[in-house]
């Protein structure tokens, strides 16, 4: 069966996230026909409001609109509680004290290599994440477990071509000759992985209940979770 887990949320969907509350509080505050007082008041309100939203739901009005939940780390299937109002808190410190620059550097150099959290979220023990899932399979290969939870290029070398500057490489040991520079596209969907062989010199081989066979080049075959596939000579297992 396949695996899903949470997906980190994007530097733009946190920025989007906050574009929209930012102006939810700011039109409060500006346009209502009230003394500037009350409108820092109301403005301070709506702040409340949002934060109090976050806590309990795990998102705010923002987050709502573009699919983006706060957790705790700690318990990453209910609301963040507490943990949501000491992260905005920190945020809010920080904001003041840089007029809104720190959070904004934070939330573009979040880790990305992990769960993308910024030290915000490393103080209150928080995560951010992506409303939808996302399969994920691991490739066992050359002696080493690669992460393949979006379409990859692997090789010998692996160049990206057009329409395809996002695909992330993945380099198989050099030393394998049989390896072309970049040998296949990889996709992950909830059927199993998908491989294209991408007229490679040695080819690529499916192993299943079958037996072996030979990609066709250019043509995605699905290879479920526990099979086995040939890069040339170099073999593949998919968990």
């Amino acid at each position: 069966m396949p695996v899903t887990v949470p997906v980190p949320a994007s530097p733009v969907q946190r920025l989007l996230a906050g574009g929209i509350d930012v102006l939810l509080v700011t039109g409060v505050s500006c346009f209502l026909p009230v003394s500037a007082a009350s409108r820092v008041l109301c403005a301070g309100l709506v702040l409340v409001v949002l934060v109090a939203a976050q806590a309990v739901t795990g998102a705010g009005p923002g987050g709502a609109v573009v699919g983006m939940r706060l957790h705790r780390v700690s318990h990453d299937s209910g609301p963040p509680g507490a943990a949501a109002v000491g992260r905005a808190g920190l945020m809010a410190m920080a904001g003041a004290a840089t007029l809104g620059i720190a959070p904004l550097i934070m939330v573009m150099r979040a880790d990305a290599t992990g769960m993308r959290r910024t030290w915000f979220d490393r103080i209150s023990g928080t995560v951010l994440v992506s409303r939808r899932s996302q399969t994920v399979y691991t490739l066992v290969i050359g002696g080493r477990s690669v992460l393949v939870d979006a379409a990859v290029l692997l090789g010998r070398a692996p160049e990206r071509g057009p329409g395809r500057e996002g695909v992330r490489l993945v380099s198989v040991p050099s030393d394998d000759a049989t390896v072309s520079k970049t040998h296949a596209l990889l996709e992950p969907t909830p059927e199993g992985l998908a491989v294209t062989d991408l007229g490679s010199t040695n080819g690529t081989y499916l192993v299943d209940f079958r037996g072996s066979h030979e990609l066709a080049p250019g043509l995605a075959e699905t290879v479920p979770r526990g099979g086995a596939i040939y890069f040339g000579e170099a073999e593949c297992r998919v968990r």
